[in-house]
């Protein structure tokens, strides 16, 4: 039972467009008849197993999951990662590691549909720049028009129905206590002149093109350090929230926080002060549990995670459990990782500020043409084979206890399920449908998904 205990499973929501299952290009009969049930597996160990089909198996299952399809749950937004100032340098000219995250069709793809922009610069910025403010006007740097680019010209076309939400580390300088982008926080007397520049940027950015869905006031609106960062305390928040929640583009979502599982208690008291005028809250990995994000809203979702030194199968575990099935059974909607590509240093960085990330891991690493997808490139593979935008999470019971466990019913008619084997050993995963069971070997580490009609 121990190792029964030790068999993490996600299944993957899908979200985007709330409705009853079915809702939404629900599949026909014709098209669920042309799903093949599938069943893939990644190895953290052999390069041979990673997103390989495997058969199914007549032996006894060590584990059984049954999906309840009859009670749908919340929508599922997307699955994606960071564009920053790194990744685009690192991607530039290089189409094939652009269709390797976002192609929906490629076998060996991350299969990406969402991604998330920056609106100045990171810690990941060779520079240190930020959107021009006349007052009235926001205007991109050549930083920003190359993320755009990037974006409208690279991605879009390999990927049209992608999803985009964008949050600035800092505001121009000019509105904040230092005088620098490099730390500090937002003026008291430059919280409206902010809100306006913040529409102003949302505004822009549609109009270039971008197909944005959603912006946050800011990045850990609760952290300084010596690059891009900006701190707002929750009365700043509250106004802002009041101040630009009504004027976005009416397709365009306000995200309340983008900080830390522990802060929490900053998400309550904001949207407390602003009724109404956040749709969601966004959620970081880096402080507290998963469990912290059941709430303010209806809408929650994890925009910032990242890998560091650790093992691909302390990786595969811990990511699946506290990325995945803990946040979708608190309600999350969604998972954007940090950097979709950085280089064998885990670069490039701010070149003057001294803290920062300096072991980041990207989905991708790039040196020179040759590309090398890591282990949380194959956590968003996976999770994107189990859930479409417009998802619905589905309850899945187990028959080993101390299992997490998520299902998905997606637009196309078709259910899939993500996990991983967290034990030392293979074990029988018996997955139940309806009145359908199939049965897989899963190696030890492996992370898998199951899709079937």
């Amino acid at each position: 039972m121990a190792a029964l205990a030790g068999l993490l499973v996600a299944s993957l929501l899908a979200a985007g467009v709330d409705g009853p299952v079915g809702s939404t290009a629900a599949a026909s009969a014709a098209t669920r008849a042309a799903v093949t049930p599938s069943f893939v597996v990644t190895s953290p160990t052999s390069s041979s197993r990673r997103l390989a089909t495997v058969a199914t198996t007549t032996a006894a299952p060590t584990v059984t999951f049954t999906v309840d399809a009859t009670r749908p749950q919340q929508t599922w937004w997307g699955t994606g990662a960071a564009l920053t100032d790194a990744s685009v340098g690192l991607l530039a000219g290089n189409a094939d590691a652009l269709r390797l995250l976002f192609d929906p069709t490629r076998a060996d793809g991350a299969r990406l549909d969402a991604l998330r922009l920056p609106l100045s610069s990171t810690d990941f910025s060779p520079t240190s720049w930020a959107w021009a403010w006349d007052g009235t006007t926001a205007s991109p740097t050549s930083e920003a028009l190359a993320a755009i680019s990037t974006v409208t010209q690279r991605v879009l076309p390999i990927r049209p129905d992608l999803r985009v939400v964008a949050a600035g580390w800092s505001a121009p300088a000019s509105m904040k206590t230092t005088g620098s982008l490099r730390g500090g926080g937002l003026r008291s007397d430059s919280t409206a002149a902010y809100g306006a520049f913040l529409v102003s940027q949302a505004e822009e950015l549609q109009r270039r093109g971008v197909p944005l869905r959603a912006v946050t006031l800011g990045n850990e609106p609760g952290h300084t350090a010596d690059y891009a960062t900006m701190t707002m305390d929750v009365a700043q928040m509250a106004a802002l929230g009041q101040q630009v929640g009504p004027r976005l583009p009416g397709d365009v979502a306000l995200w309340a926080g983008d900080h830390n599982w522990e802060h929490r208690w900053a998400y309550d008291q904001v949207v407390a002060a602003a009724p109404g005028a956040f749709d969601g809250s966004a959620y970081h990995c880096y402080g507290g549990t998963p469990s912290q994000m059941n709430g303010p809203t209806p809408f929650r979702i994890i925009t910032e995670c990242t890998g560091t030194t650790d093992t691909w199968a302390s990786s595969f575990a811990w990511q699946l459990r506290n990325l995945v099935a803990v946040p979708v059974a608190n309600g999350s909607s969604g998972l954007l990782m940090w950097n979709l590509a950085l280089d064998p240093s885990g670069g490039p960085i701010d070149a003057v500020a001294q803290q920062g990330c300096r072991t980041c891991r990207g989905l991708l690493t790039v040196d020179g043409t040759r590309v090398t997808p890591g282990p949380e490139f194959y956590l968003l593979a996976h999770l994107t084979r189990a859930a479409q935008p417009g998802a619905r999470v589905l309850p899945v019971a187990s028959t080993a206890s101390g299992t997490a466990v998520a299902a998905f019913r997606n637009p196309d008619g078709t259910t899939g399920v993500v996990g991983v084997n967290h034990t030392t050993s293979t074990q029988v995963v018996a997955v139940k449908v309806g009145t359908t069971t199939r049965r897989y070997a899963v190696g030890a580490g492996e992370l898998f998904t199951y899709r079937t009609p």
